[in-house]
């Protein structure tokens, strides 16, 4: 009921305050700590071993990097869901010591869910809703079925997902860098609730959008900015010092395979490899050529080894957040043709990267989830 409250008073507040427009590109902020190093947020639509939950299990194995806590939003599950796994997952690697906190469980748009059945009759069947494929639970420790391992023993915080960004931007100004890793939902409620904090991000990081090849849920659209993309406009469209970008064109390069599988649970057990074997080994020992995309984890990846980007653009960004065929679509304008003042009103600049050096990738991504 706390987060239901803080949900719609935000919405109140969101009308009231001017959209952010075309204005000179901030001056990049001084951080207290280097790329791929200091304190983290993770913002994630959890689930079960999934993109979200690997990245998560990456940033918490990192040398030298801090995970303040991890908010979820709803997207690929609900944030009942995630809020579940997210704590689950955390107590069985070691880690119940990072703070989970709930954050918005539905997109900004009212009725978003709703209009699905239309938006399918118009503009073609979406192969996968997410949460909007199933049931909201009523709560975290009353899902469905209980998560791996069983309900989880902590609890999430007592705050909303919006409160804790606040306080953990204001108390390390500078210094945080904040993985959007699924919905941009509590990210664009906490920038427009608490204007101030803007400036006080060190990086944004998404994985959304799919900007030179057609969307993985509809022809224009990734599923991130699909599920919320009155969100993820806001976000995008925010002046913060540094926005970097690895959208679904990069996670198109990158497939976790049987071999990738393999490398990863070889050797003596930890509690990752457990993790992956009992869940993860079942698919595989059925189907010997499954395969998958590996998503969110690109987002860490390229955090703690910029070298993994390969000839990343700068870009104005954009989402269409008309509704429409194009419901969610990336928009990103070079800037050779459209540098400042020339961008399109309301776009800021970004760092997108669409293609990944997939062996140094996973180099990282075996070594980081192998470790004890």
């Amino acid at each position: 009921m706390q987060r239901r409250t803080l949900l719609s008073s935000a919405l109140a507040v969101i009308p009231a305050l001017p959209l952010v427009t075309a204005s000179p590109e901030p001056a990049p902020a001084t951080s207290a700590a280097p790329a791929g190093r200091g304190p983290v947020i993770l913002d994630a639509d959890m689930g079960e071993l999934n993109d979200d939950a690997v990245t998560m299990f990456i940033l918490a194995k990192a040398p030298d990097v801090e995970l303040l806590g991890v908010t979820v939003v709803s997207g690929n599950t609900w944030v009942e869901e995630g809020t579940a796994y997210a704590l689950r997952q955390l107590e069985l690697i070691g880690r119940a010591d990072v703070p989970v906190v709930a954050g918005a469980g539905e997109p900004l748009m009212p009725g978003r869910q709703e209009r699905l059945a239309a938006e399918n009759i118009l503009y073609g069947k979406v192969p996968w809703g997410g949460a909007f494929d199933s049931a909201r639970p009523p709560a975290y420790d009353r899902l469905a079925r209980p998560p791996y391992g069983g309900y989880p023993r902590t609890r999430p915080s007592g705050s909303a997902a919006v409160d804790f960004i606040v306080e953990q931007v204001k108390r390390r100004p500078h210094e945080i860098t904040f993985f959007a890793c699924g919905p941009a939902t509590n990210l664009a409620l906490a920038v427009r609730s608490h204007p101030e904090i803007v400036p006080l991000f060190k990086e944004i990081v998404y994985m959304g959008g799919a900007f030179d090849k057609p969307g993985n849920i509809t022809p224009a659209a990734e599923f991130n900015w699909w599920f919320d993309p009155e969100s993820a406009r806001i976000a995008v469209r925010t002046p913060f010092a540094k926005q970097t970008v690895l959208p679904d064109d990069a996670a198109v390069g990158v497939k976790y395979t049987k071999a990738r599988y393999e490398a990863i649970v070889a050797g003596a057990t930890t509690p990752v490899k457990k993790i992956f074997r009992d869940l993860h080994g079942p698919l595989f020992a059925e189907d010997p050529g499954h395969s998958t995309f590996v998503w969110d984890a690109l987002t860490a990846a390229v955090f703690l080894d910029p070298r993994i980007a390969v000839r990343p653009r700068e870009r104005y960004v954009d989402v269409d957040a008309a509704f429409g065929p194009d419901y969610g679509r990336a928009l990103g304008y070079g800037l050779d043709e459209f540098s400042a003042p020339r961008n399109p009103a309301g776009t800021r600049r970004a760092t997108v990267v669409t293609e990944v050096d997939a062996e140094r990738f996973w180099r990282l991504y075996t070594s980081l989830l192998r470790r004890p």
